[in-house]
């Protein structure tokens, strides 16, 4: 049995030990979905614990139709579109997120601050955009799982990556943005070329 199904087993008899093997196999993902769609650090850190709350209490939903982690992400990204329909984000000042809050794993510093730039563009994005954009090139999903975890068809989700490459390669190209080809690097995940 893989570790997911028997984490999965173990939750549906009511045993918390199992949550703590999701939330660090999963915790990571999570959190950095929901800073990119929040734009705010700290709101992410609380919808992070609620997805994984929501999950242990609602496990008997899980029908194992798709993947655990995209089941996951559906909770994350619910989550943040009711935070964000319940807190009046119009009337908000939105906090510039600082470098160092977004969790990172790469190795060489040039390009850990080309993805931050990159994500700070990306966070100037409408969410709807923003959303897919992050399930695509930040969670790999493909677009059949991203339309999975929104409820839209293929097409939708097509078009709203498209017109959302669109509007972030024209804001990259306003703040001066070059996809690395100068240096001799090309970036495999760059939203810009898709």
């Amino acid at each position: 049995m893989q570790p997911e199904q028997e984490w999965i087993g173990q939750l549906r008899k009511g045993q918390s030990s199992a949550l703590k093997q999701l939330m660090d196999n999963h915790g990571d993902h999570i959190y950095r979905t929901a800073t990119l769609l929040l734009k705010d650090s700290h709101l992410a850190e609380d919808i992070s614990q609620e997805v994984f709350l929501v999950a242990y209490q609602k496990i008997h939903q899980y029908r194992g139709e798709g993947s655990l982690r995209g089941w996951l992400l559906q909770i994350t990204v619910n989550l943040c579109r009711s935070k964000m329909r319940r807190a009046s984000w119009k009337r908000l000042i939105f906090r510039e997120i600082a470098d160092h809050e977004l969790p990172s794993r790469e190795a060489g510093t040039e390009q850990s601050a080309m993805k931050l730039s990159l994500r700070s563009y990306i966070q100037q994005l409408p969410y709807k955009y923003r959303e897919v954009i992050a399930l695509h090139y930040y969670q790999d999903l493909t677009v059949q799982e991203i339309g999975n975890v929104l409820g839209e068809s293929a097409g939708t989700i097509k078009s709203k990556l498209s017109r959302g490459r669109s509007l972030l390669r024209e804001k990259l190209v306003e703040g001066g943005w070059n996809d690395g080809d100068e240096r001799g690097e090309g970036h495999a995940e760059n939203p810009i070329t898709g």
